[in-house]
């Protein structure tokens, strides 16, 4: 019984883990969707769609104004030109960096060294927005910066029309929906306590059934006080003589069990 509770507490602890691990990983992956606004000299606006990385920091609800310019090199893959100096200093720049030959986190690591406060990754011959990760923990912890993953025809339109450049500046606009956490973390903090209740109660069933056990048997004193009566019987044995055993026999109090023992 003891190790049939101690199995199921491990069963119940394992399956809320892999479960609470599952999930968490999930809501990792999860991206929060968000657009591009951007403006040009003439203020004539235009939305972009686009896909927030899994690494960095979010959007703030705000969003992030500033100004867009063209990575040189465009990969990102090696240090950048930093951002152009202003005149008043309190420009916020925004780098736009094409897809493949390195990792994404590497990208917006060397555009948070150059000095920019996000990053935009386009795709190359697609429009599919990907959703960019990493595996590399050390470079996940040095990066701060939002960064977003545009279509190739996002970034065309972009580059011709709404760069610093040419007098434009984009906004970066987070969607204002409540985040899937709200709702699952109260649930798995529920379930946890359910399954710590159901762990409590197994428990106390089995502590119960124990003590009620030992409560209606005889301990060892108690047996030994018992009355023994001993008594004859006689048989005939193969060679048709007579023999005699003897045989004892232990009366329980007729309150506490129905039954002999017999030895």
């Amino acid at each position: 019984m003891l190790l049939s509770i101690g199995m199921l507490m491990l069963s119940a602890t394992q399956v809320y883990t892999i479960l609470t691990v599952q999930l968490f990983a999930f809501l990792n992956l999860l991206p929060v969707e968000a657009d591009i606004l951007a403006y040009n000299f003439e203020n004539a606006s235009q939305t972009f769609d686009d896909l927030p990385a899994r690494f960095g920091y979010r959007l703030p609800a705000e969003g992030l104004k500033g100004f867009l310019i063209n990575s040189k090199p465009e990969n990102a893959c090696e240090p950048i030109v930093p951002p152009p100096l202003r005149d008043n200093s309190s420009g916020t720049f925004i780098v736009l960096i094409r897809r493949l030959d390195c990792n994404f986190d590497i990208k917006v690591l060397n555009a948070q060294r150059a000095g920019y406060k996000a990053a935009i990754v386009h795709n190359v011959d697609s429009d599919d927005l990907i959703s960019m990760g990493s595996n590399d923990i050390d470079v996940l912890k040095k990066i701060d910066i939002p960064s977003v993953f545009i279509g190739e025809s996002s970034a065309n339109s972009l580059k011709d029309e709404f760069t610093y450049e040419k007098g434009g500046h984009i906004v970066l606009v987070p969607e204002f929906s409540l985040p899937l956490e709200y709702y699952l973390i109260p649930f798995l903090i529920i379930v946890g306590i359910c399954l710590i209740l159901i762990v409590i109660f197994m428990i106390t069933k089995f502590v119960q059934d124990r003590h009620r056990a030992r409560r209606n048997r005889l301990r060892k004193d108690q047996l030994k006080k018992l009355p023994v009566h001993k008594f004859k019987k006689e048989f005939l044995g193969t060679g048709m003589e007579e023999k005699r055993t003897e045989d004892k026999i232990s009366l329980f109090p007729r309150k506490s069990f129905h039954c002999f023992l017999y030895w």
